[in-house]
C-alpha cells in the first residue's frame, strides 16, 4: 500500500475533484451536513466538503476543518449553521462562509488570489491572513481579533472598521458599528486548541486503477 504524505498543500493531488474544498479534522458531539438536494448526513472525521455544503452543529457539537489548498482552518462551535463556499483560482481557493448564526473561529493563512470572507445578515468580515472569532445572532455580530487585521463592515450602514489583535468589533442590525478592547473572558473556548503540536489525519481510498492508498494530512 502506497502512502502519500501531504505536508503543505493538497491541491496537486488528483484525488480531489475540482469542487472539493475542505476536510474535517476533528468532530465532537453531533454535526450534520446537507449537499444539494440530498438529505442530512452525519459528519465524520475525514469528511470531504464541497462548494455549497451546509454544515450544522447541535448543542455540544464541534467541527474543525481545513481548506485543502492552504490549510486555512475553520472551527465551528455548537448550535451553529453555515454554508461553505470555495471557487478555484489558479492554485488557490477563494473562500466564503455564509454564517446563519452561531460561533466560528477562522485561522486564515495568507490568501493568494482573494480575501477569505465571512458573511452574515448584518456584517461582512474580509481578510487575507489572520486569526479571529465571529459570534453571530439575530441582532448583532461580534468579531474578536486574535492576530492580524480584519476589515469588518456593517452592510446596513456601510460603515467599516479594521479590527486588530486585542480588539472586538460589534456590528448591529440597526447599522451601528463600534470597536473596543477585548475582555479576555469573552473569548470562546476552542476545543481543538489542545497544545498537542502537529497532528495527522489518514484517509484510505482507491485510485482510478483500483489501487488502495492512504492520504496522510499533517496539520496543527
Amino acid at each position: 500500500m502506497k502512502n502519500i504524505i501531504i505536508t503543505f498543500i493538497l491541491l496537486f493531488s488528483n484525488i480531489f475533484a475540482e469542487e472539493k474544498i475542505a476536510i474535517a479534522t476533528k468532530i465532537i458531539g453531533n454535526a450534520k451536513y446537507i449537499r444539494g438536494n440530498e438529505g442530512e448526513s452525519i459528519i465524520k472525521k475525514g469528511q470531504i466538503f464541497e462548494n455549497g455544503d451546509i454544515i450544522a452543529t447541535s448543542k455540544g457539537g464541534f467541527v474543525a476543518l481545513l481548506f485543502i489548498d492552504d490549510k486555512t482552518a475553520l472551527k465551528i462551535k455548537e448550535s451553529t449553521k453555515l454554508t461553505i463556499s470555495g471557487k478555484r483560482a489558479a492554485r488557490s481557493i477563494a473562500k466564503e462562509i455564509k454564517l446563519d448564526g452561531g460561533v466560528i473561529r477562522a485561522t486564515v493563512n495568507k490568501q493568494k488570489q482573494a480575501d477569505f470572507i465571512i458573511r452574515t445578515s448584518v456584517s461582512v468580515a474580509s481578510v487575507k491572513g489572520t486569526d479571529f472569532w465571529v459570534i453571530s445572532n439575530k441582532s448583532n455580530d461580534s468579531l474578536i481579533g486574535l492576530d492580524g487585521k480584519v476589515e469588518f463592515s456593517n452592510i446596513i450602514s456601510g460603515q467599516s472598521l479594521d479590527i486588530i489583535s486585542g480588539k472586538t468589533g460589534i456590528s448591529s442590525s440597526s447599522g451601528d458599528l463600534q470597536s473596543f478592547k477585548t475582555d479576555p473572558k469573552s473569548i470562546p473556548d476552542d476545543p481543538s486548541d489542545n497544545g498537542k503540536g502537529e497532528q495527522k489525519l489518514e484517509i484510505k481510498f482507491e485510485d482510478a486503477s483500483g489501487n488502495k492508498k492512504t492520504l496522510v494530512i499533517k496539520y496543527k
